[in-house]
């Protein structure tokens, strides 16, 4: 990618359903150059928009973190399977101690119980499984940003915001809008008032409040090697009771954090970062170190390969190549 895609990708992660027109100016390109490039690269799978429920709207135990052991010679085939399943948001072949890191998501906690101790174990080559639920989330990977941007640009842009402390609400009557959004987080709003049956007029009303309030997630995504960022690690923290959430927050601000989360399992908090080097993770864990030195760091996991993420499939060169939708309503044990 060049340096016009990776401003794009930026201004979509700022505000992904942004008209071309508007993003001309800031980006110093026609809209129709814009709209050309844009489709181009989603064709060929270096970027792709999706949604799904925002994690502040998922009960206690609506999330969880599942290392998956794998027979020998079997973890690709394996991660295959899982990835087909919807409540499988993500998907990782790792180093360490485990072969998979999987991210499982449903609107109700016996749905993941579900999926933890009724689907994943069947799955062919599949042998053990460990799962850390989820506490809270310190910060998504949909508030991640590409720095292509200057900071005038950035402004001009602009960000939608979501309120602090948004409490979960029903969102049983948005499942459609947020599937056909998850297929397309671009999708037009006459073709979203076809899938769901709810006047455009009300759509052009209802998605930005549903963002703006943090019970939807509307995120752009990118092939990660191909945007510089080819080294992803996961490393699991232990942290004095009473910090938590200070640490969690001052890990959520580093730049390179992908995800930091408060967890009930092996450690008391996970953090996913993205690097341009492997050698960058010394680097990090020491700024870490710096700022809070009652942390440890439990265990690290390297990404051999993302096979999904988010809802997207990804080819070795992690480049999406399909969509499994991330219906987290859906029934686990439905085939």
């Amino acid at each position: 990618m060049d340096e016009l895609d990776l401003m794009m990708i930026n201004a979509m992660q700022l505000s992904p359903r942004a008209s071309w027109t508007e993003l001309a100016e800031p980006l110093g390109v026609d809209a129709s150059t814009l709209s050309r490039r844009w489709a181009q690269l989603t064709e060929e799978g270096f970027a792709w928009i999706t949604c799904y429920v925002g994690p502040s709207q998922l009960p206690w135990g609506g999330m969880a973190l599942v290392e998956v052991g794998c027979a020998a010679g079997q973890t690709e085939e394996a991660a295959g399977r899982i990835a087909r399943c919807p409540h499988a948001v993500s998907v990782e072949i790792t180093s360490g101690s485990r072969d998979l890191l999987v991210t499982v998501a449903a609107v109700t906690q016996q749905s993941v119980t579900s999926v933890v101790l009724d689907v994943l174990p069947r799955v062919f080559g599949v042998q053990w499984v460990r799962t850390t639920m989820i506490v809270r989330m310190a910060r998504d990977a949909g508030s991640w940003r590409l720095d292509s941007l200057d900071p005038g640009q950035r402004r001009r842009i602009g960000e939608e915001h979501k309120e602090a402390g948004a409490q979960p609400r029903a969102l049983t009557p948005h499942r459609e809008l947020i599937l056909a959004l998850g297929e397309d987080g671009r999708m037009p709003y006459s073709e979203l008032a076809r899938r769901t049956g709810v006047a455009s007029s009300t759509l052009r009303r209802r998605v930005p409040d549903l963002v703006r309030s943090g019970r939807l997630t509307i995120r752009c995504d990118t092939a990660a090697r191909e945007a510089g960022w080819p080294v992803h690690v996961s490393l699991w923290l232990n942290i004095p009771v009473g910090r938590i959430a200070d640490v969690c927050a001052g890990l959520a601000a580093m730049p390179e954090t992908r995800m930091a989360a408060h967890v009930a399992g092996q450690a008391s908090a996970v953090a996913i970062v993205w690097l341009h080097r492997l050698e960058d993770l010394a680097d990090w864990e020491h700024r870490v170190a710096a700022a809070h030195p009652d942390v440890d760091v439990v265990d690290r996991a390297v990404s051999l390969r993302s096979v999904k993420r988010t809802g997207r499939l990804l080819d070795r060169a992690g480049r999406a190549t399909g969509h499994v939708p991330m219906d987290l309503w859906a029934d686990p044990h439905t085939p």
